[in-house]
């Protein structure tokens, strides 16, 4: 304990900047990977209260599946009721109410703007129960604020809504307040009855809806005799299984039986690539802070190589040694978990919102807002691979404190000697791991994870590592070959000084490569696909004016408009046609997939799909003829389907089959896409409605003249938002843009590790330099002399980084795009190298780099000469 007390502790603190900035590497790495995690977690976690919050004690529920999009029919309860198994069966409506928060006026009807003019409207999901069943299958009571049981029967009235109280309390909606709600095209006034409280694990997510009872809710939104699922509670002595058979053999077709939460599991699957590729990028922060730890010890055992010698000559063990060092890596690994775990809580609440924002968008996947609660488990992963990333990086200079030799560090100059670089064998070496990454990235993705691309990358990486002492030992020819001899005095000096430490400057150089690579890669992989999904936009999305419910691009379940909406529109002055776009969910092979219904034809006409074989006009005009329907790569990819194949999807009296007549590009969705005519979908599904209808002006007609012209002619009736082809294809571009966000911080933070190990580096290479600095000084140096050879270290550091951040992140955006990406999520991504994105990478590297040795190059231009000429 003395000794750990006199060479650690006191040294720790003695070096108070330097334990600083290794305990800020470690710290934001943890905190990074904490945020991330609590993220990944939190989202699924909320998803997962939304679904068996409502669900409560549910273990089956029945669905109409496509049996009619409308709701099925109310009779087919009794039969289920009368299934083996089954105990209670209560029946279900859901409507989807757009209100004006905190008002008890008529709803505001935004039909003449775009995303930018006002805020969508507020929506409220409703669901319409039997109240006198409910307290056996969802947790939650009813605070009436003094009501007597006199009054239960007004509960039942057709306008009484129960409100959750996290809905009340965020618009100001009290007891008795009188709201005016559209449902459709419907406009009714409901009375607040009383608010939801919910109880248990789920609670949250009741707080957020508002219920009726059903026969009230059937009355008053025209829905009678109609449901939109059935919940089950069944037998517990009864396998669950046994009854899903039961049911799913008793039921007409196209009937759906399933567990509530096989729906959390869905989304499990398909998000699984997605989470995987965010920790993926936050275990890079950690890898660049293993770099930073590295460093940090090795400057560690530089500073005390003197008291090591004295150590050992007075009988310390080798093994002693080592585990002094390994004590204070575990130390420094301890603190910066911690404080890492406090910055975590603080990033998670971005993290989730960015993350649930991204899977809403990708998945349809919408998450509750409530502040994230960080599982203890990941608290405690994330402390012990802060401390076990600590460990791992010092693995090295304990070695080497373990390695001194008393005689040598008692000595002058008793430190590291220019290592000699084989270039020959490196290059061999690296060649090696090049090939090894080229061959990883061939196999194909398992279960949906794209295991061997993350494997190439990482080999890709480790091959520009080794790199490093090649490109530093070219430093000093290339300098000579550039500057004339008098001019680059100092440059030349400062190459020659970075080559006499190979190990511990390959290992910040390494640091700040695979920063700089992450994020040119990212960079140029972010570029094209922007670019890929401008051009799809281009290409796919003509429409002059599209007209839709008021929460299509809100949070908001998306609701649907009538027919009626584009026979209306389609005379109307200036406009040339009118699509009914339909877009709904259907499962496929047990994941849920996009369907689209929209006039084929009409489509061909004006705008075109981007197909992997064949010409737009030709191929959507074949699926007219034939009945045949298009589906989106990444659909195609998802299940292993081209073109002739054929699919099948649920209709309402039973399977539709159809084949593909073609494979299109397409960014809208991850999960797959099927697009069909409306015609052939009118004819097996029996459904009308529409969830856009885009408007084709005839030529020369002002967008702005319809959109006016539109608002005038519906009049609210139903309510619409109404956007120009600009406004859309801007809003999906900040979605896009969005979605990103929080890769780029993760880049921010790994570059910021990366130029904290190269002030590390710079800081042990003075005080190994002491006496060399102090020399140079005595025979006429200057002190801004000293300051301007330390600021080309540390650009010739950044230089050496940057060339290989340059090769390493052009040939990690081509495995990004090419294979990670492609496995992940079946998009196929147009390579756009923009120079740009090089220039800038390049220009803030080594501005960056510059600025990291402002501090060593101070430090060092201020060390006392003559204590300089007395060290060791």
């Amino acid at each position: 304990m003395t000794l750990l007390r006199l060479l650690v502790w006191r040294q720790m603190f003695a070096e108070p900047l330097r334990t600083a900035v290794t305990i800020c590497g470690v710290a934001l790495g943890v905190a990074v990977y904490v945020a991330v995690a609590t993220a990944n977690v939190e989202v699924l976690r909320s998803f997962e209260e939304a679904v068996l919050g409502v669900a409560g004690r549910t273990t089956l529920q029945v669905s109409g599946g496509t049996r009619g999009l409308g709701g099925f029919d109310e009779t087919v309860i009794e039969t289920i009721r009368h299934t083996d198994g089954v105990t209670r069966a209560t029946p279900v409506l859901e409507i989807t109410a757009v209100w004006r928060a905190g008002s008890t006026l008529p709803v505001s009807i935004r039909s003449g703007g775009g995303p930018a003019d006002a805020p969508p409207a507020p929506t409220i999901p409703i669901l319409g129960v039997d109240l006198l069943e409910e307290s056996s299958f969802r947790d939650y009571k009813v605070a009436d604020q003094g009501q007597t049981e006199s009054d239960w029967e007004r509960y039942l009235d057709p306008d009484a809504i129960f409100v959750g109280r996290r809905l009340a309390e965020r618009y100001g909606i009290a007891v008795g307040a009188v709201l005016e709600v559209r449902a459709g095209t419907l406009l009714r006034r409901l009375v607040v009855r009383g608010l939801l409280v919910g109880e248990g694990p789920g609670r949250a997510t009741l707080e957020e809806l508002a219920v009726m009872d059903i026969a009230a809710a059937q009355w008053t939104f025209n829905r009678l005799g109609k449901l939109d699922r059935v919940d089950l509670v069944t037998d517990p002595a009864v396998p669950v299984e046994e009854v899903h058979r039961g049911l799913q053999a008793r039921l007409p077709p196209g009937f759906i039986v399933k567990r509530p939460e096989q729906r959390n599991a869905q989304v499990e699957r398909m998000t699984r690539a997605f989470r995987m590729n965010i920790v993926s990028l936050s275990a890079v922060a950690l890898l660049v802070g293993l770099f930073l730890i590295y460093n940090s010890m090795s400057f560690a055992v530089v500073r005390r190589r003197r008291e090591i010698g004295i150590l050992r000559a007075v009988g310390a063990s080798p093994a002693g040694v080592r585990r002094l060092f390994l004590a204070e890596a575990v130390m420094l690994g301890v603190i910066g978990g911690a404080i890492g775990l406090v910055l975590g809580v603080v990033l998670a609440q971005g993290a989730v919102r960015a993350i649930a924002a991204t899977m809403g968008h990708l998945y349809d996947v919408r998450t509750l807002p409530h502040p994230p609660g960080i599982p203890g488990g990941v608290l405690v992963q994330s402390w012990i691979i802060g401390v076990g990333v600590a460990v791992i990086g010092s693995l090295g200079p304990i070695r080497e404190a373990g390695a001194v030799v008393p005689a040598q560090a008692l000595a002058p100059r008793g430190y590291e000697a220019a290592g000699v670089v084989r270039v020959g064998a490196t290059l061999k070496k690296v060649s090696g791991v090049f090939v090894l990454a080229g061959l990883a990235a061939l196999p194909g993705p398992i279960r949906g994870l794209p295991v061997f691309g993350y494997l190439s990358a990482f080999l890709l990486m480790v091959g520009f590592a080794w790199l490093s002492p090649v490109v530093l030992r070219m430093i000093g020819p290339g300098l000579r070959a550039v500057l004339p001899r008098r001019a680059g005095c100092l440059a030349q000096i400062a190459a020659g000084e970075l080559d006499r430490a190979p190990v511990r400057n390959a290992v910040a150089v390494s640091a700040f490569m695979v920063g700089l690579a992450l994020m040119i890669g990212m960079s140029v992989m972010i570029h094209s696909f922007r670019l890929s999904v401008d051009l799809w936009l281009d290409q796919t999305v003509k429409a002059d004016v599209i007209v839709a419910s008021p929460t299509w691009l809100g949070e908001g379940p998306e609701g649907i408009l009538p027919e009626s909406v584009r026979a209306r529109l389609r005379d109307l002055p200036g406009v040339a046609a009118a699509d009914g776009y339909r877009d709904l969910r259907m499962e496929f092979r047990g994941l849920p997939v996009a369907v689209v219904a929209r006039d084929l034809l009409l489509h061909a006409r004006h705008s075109r799909y981007l197909f992997m074989e064949g010409e737009s006009t030709a191929v959507l005009t074949e699926a007219v003829r034939k009945d045949q329907a298009v589906v989106s790569e990444t659909f195609a990819r998802q299940f292993d389907l081209r073109r002739g194949d054929r699919l099948a999807l649920p209709g309402p009296q039973g399977p539709v089959e159809f084949s593909i007549a073609g494979v299109f590009y397409d960014y809208s969705t991850d999960g797959g896409k099927i697009v069909m005519d409306r015609g052939l979908y009118e004819r097996h599904w029996g459904d009308r409605s529409s969830t856009v209808v885009p408007l084709y002006l005839a030529p020369g007609a002002d967008p702005e003249v319809v959109r006016r012209a539109v608002a005038e002619r519906l009049a609210g009736d139903p309510p619409v938002m109404i956007l120009t082809n600009g406004e859309l294809k801007r809003e999906v571009l900040r979605i896009f843009d969005q979605t990103f966000r929080v890769t780029y911080a993760l880049e921010i933070i790994a570059v910021a590790v990366a130029l904290l190990g190269i002030i590390n580096t710079l800081l042990s290479g003075i005080l190994e330099r002491r006496r060399d600095l102090a020399v140079f000084r005595a025979i006429g140096g200057t002190a801004s002399q000293i300051g301007r050879l330390i600021l080309w270290e540390s650009g010739l550091l950044g230089l050496a980084g940057t060339v290989l951040g340059v090769a390493a992140g052009l040939a990690l955006a081509v495995l990004l795009i090419e294979v990670i990406n492609k496995q992940s999520f079946g998009w196929t991504i147009l390579f756009h190298p923009a120079p740009g994105i090089f220039l800038q990478a390049v220009g803030l590297a080594l501005l960056t780099t510059v600025l990291a040795g402002l501090w060593p190059a101070r430090r060092a231009a201020h060390l006392p000469v003559a204590e300089g000429l007395r060290y060791e």
